[in-house]
């Protein structure tokens, strides 16, 4: 390892306490306690918990910062799939902290089934899309319609229980935590979402976001594109990591708050 890489890989290896607890914590269940705000929430559409969304997020973001960090151990840093990895870590824990941040219950009960209606949303369009299946019998066809219209039912509920219309990862998610974590730095703030900007790049396979890690050579004479190569570094993988990571042991403690009874 280069000396200039080790005080990034010190850096990331500092998180690994919390990364390994909230591992162990993902294991086991957890209600929210009796009268407290969270408990209160899910009593908004019991059939989903908005508690149980948000933990979900939060064991999400750090399985794909686990995921991260280990490649690292074994030697691997990744030019693109790093980054994509380490985009569903900031989406994951953005969201989380977008649902608790709130102290007013009906905007987090808003953001919290908007979470859950796009979960059934998503579903339908899946099991819409299996009945091209050619060879189903009528009777799965029959399963699959009558689920369909379960996830559509469901999705109704969860509009007429005060699910906000849309969950706009980019315009409102990401934005929201950035400033919720970083609001006092408008520098960071900032860099958070530039960084949402350029992993979604990665993420969609385009080309832009990896020409900005990349070590270009000089065009040669006649030719209007030269080559470059990007072997991928802890320097770059640190900052999204980083990002990540506060964001996310943000949206524990405010899981924690939110579950506390009163």
């Amino acid at each position: 390892m280069q000396d200039s890489d080790r005080a990034y890989f010190e850096h990331m290896k500092s998180t690994e306490a919390d990364l390994e607890g909230w591992r162990v914590r993902a294991r086991r269940l957890e209600a929210p306690q009796k009268g407290s705000e969270l408990q209160l929430d899910d009593a908004q559409f019991g059939a989903h918990p908005i508690s149980e969304m948000v933990r979900l997020s939060l064991v999400s973001a750090g399985e794909h910062l686990r995921l991260a960090w280990t490649a690292i151990l074994a030697g691997q840093v990744y030019p693109i799939a790093h980054f994509t990895t380490l985009r569903g870590a900031l989406l994951a824990a953005s969201q989380a902290v977008y649902i608790l941040g709130p102290d007013e219950g009906t905007v987090r009960r808003g953001r919290g089934l908007a979470a859950v209606a796009e979960s059934y949303k998503r579903s339908r369009q899946f099991h819409n899309d299996t009945l091209m299946y050619p060879n189903l019998t009528d009777n799965e066809r029959q399963q699959i319609d009558a689920q369909v219209k379960w996830l559509t039912t469901r999705l109704g509920q969860t509009l007429q229980a005060g699910a906000e219309t849309s969950l706009n990862i980019s315009d409102a998610v990401i934005p929201y935590a950035a400033k919720l974590v970083y609001g006092r730095n408008p520098d960071l703030e900032l860099e958070v979402n530039l960084l949402w900007r350029k992993l979604s790049g990665d993420a969609h396979a385009l080309t832009w976001a990896l020409a900005q890690r990349t070590i270009f050579q000089p065009t040669r004479a006649g030719e209007i594109l030269s080559e470059g190569t990007s072997g991928g570094s802890l320097e770059e993988v640190a900052q999204p990591f980083e990002a990540s990571f506060r964001i996310l042991k943000r949206g524990w403690s405010l899981y924690d708050q939110r579950c506390e009874g009163s």
